[in-house]
């Protein structure tokens, strides 16, 4: 029987490597475990391989990317599209999409599918177009959204009693996938040599965690979306930020602590009380923009002071400061931090009418960081801060800008 979180098998004649090597990634980066011949391949020979892995229950799809090369590739005709094409037929949850590269006519992919002569009818494989945008880059977003769905839904139905719906995310190495997720976002190789750009945070990282939660959400129905992975802190806030309170699902993160015990932070936690000290000082009524500082577990002030040549003037810098850094943070007390911040923001900006961005800088727990993005709905735009601790002197850079 296939298994639905399985690797997804990218055919491909090696002339379409760019757009084969971007899709293996972008499927990656939205969680799903993809199977690529040069990274899988072993010293056994090419063919024998793909034949053994396309016979493997542990293959849940697989994606053809036809391009007229491929009737140059005796492995694609005579094993990958054979064998794809009998996993098809199984009719135990296999998928198949053809995707036509660039350039190639609806017309012309029938007539390069027709040349393969083991196979008569691919009625019942699903067609897309890798069609390009105005930036003449190609258009992935489409097949992408057509394999997480694919695979939610092999998910969620052959789990009638399913509960929790298990998601990790991960930005600081790829993840080592386990059965406890279903789910394993990889953004590590945007953070290969340094910090991603503005464009690439908001491009490409936020986009991707928009379109993985909204589909997470639709299915999240009397279920619990359950958070996991090292990830950096704009990141596990901008997940929260799509699952807010008002929302109405129940979502929560979960990570160890240093002694490798698990915690929860979830928003149906009983709140705690927590020492903190909060200071809003005005700085300049005539500016929009808002500050806000989260020493929760160091203190930001002065990695914040290394980042001021690139910051705007503000109107109020607001610093929710907790003055024991080396106590643990419980997750019931995060829900009153979190309750604080927002109580303290939207008094502020009662205050100044004139806010039109914040400005977040925050050192927390990720578990935390997720827990104040889903207490933000109804704030305006959020500029979020990524430190960096390998510039010197340490600094924040700009992230993700949540709005």
């Amino acid at each position: 029987m296939t298994d639905s979180t399985g690797e997804v098998f990218i055919s491909y004649n090696h002339e379409k490597k760019d757009l084969a090597v971007e899709l293996d990634q972008r499927l990656r980066e939205h969680g799903v475990p993809v199977w690529r011949d040069e990274r899988k391949t072993g010293p056994d020979p090419l063919e024998s391989q793909i034949e053994s892995v396309l016979r493997s229950d542990e293959i849940s799809g697989a994606i053809l990317l036809v391009s007229e090369d491929i009737l140059d590739s005796p492995t694609i005709l005579n094993v990958e599209i054979p064998r794809i094409h009998s996993r098809q037929k199984d009719g135990d949850g296999f998928f198949t999409f053809v995707l036509r590269c660039p350039g190639l006519s609806a017309s012309e992919t029938n007539e390069i599918l027709s040349s393969v002569g083991t196979i008569n009818d691919f009625s019942e494989w699903f067609f897309h177009d890798l069609e390009t945008r105005e930036e003449e880059s190609p258009n992935y977003n489409r097949i992408i959204d057509e394999v997480i769905q694919r695979r939610l839904n092999a998910i969620v139905n052959s789990n009638p009693d399913l509960s929790t719906i298990r998601c990790s995310v991960n930005s600081y190495e790829s993840p080592k996938p386990t059965d406890e997720s279903w789910f394993h976002a990889d953004l590590s190789h945007h953070f290969d040599d340094s910090l991603p750009s503005e464009i690439t945070w908001n491009s490409r990282i936020r986009e991707t965690l928009r379109r993985l939660t909204n589909h997470l959400g639709k299915h999240a129905e009397n279920k619990t979306l359950e958070f996991t992975g090292r990830t950096r802190l704009p990141i596990a806030f901008t997940i929260g930020c799509q699952l807010p309170t008002t929302r109405g699902i129940h979502a929560m993160w979960t990570q160890q602590d240093p002694n490798l015990n698990k915690i929860t932070w979830d928003i149906t936690s009983p709140p705690s009380d927590v020492k903190l000290k909060v200071d809003p000082q005005l700085k300049d009524s005539s500016q929009t923009d808002l500050a806000v500082y989260l020493s929760l577990t160091d203190d930001v002030r002065p990695e914040v002071g290394n980042t001021t040549s690139g910051l705007p003037n503000f109107n109020t810098e607001i610093e929710i400061n907790r003055p024991n850094y080396q106590q643990e943070i419980t997750p019931e007390q995060g829900i009153r931090i979190a309750e604080t911040f927002r109580k303290t923001v939207r008094n502020e900006l009662n205050t100044r009418s004139n806010i039109e961005t914040i400005h977040l800088f925050q050192s927390s727990p990720v578990g935390l960081s997720f827990l104040l993005g889903q207490y933000t709905n109804t704030l305006p735009p959020i500029q979020t801060y990524a430190f960096n601790d390998n510039h010197k002197p340490r600094r924040y850079e700009p992230a993700i800008l949540v709005k």
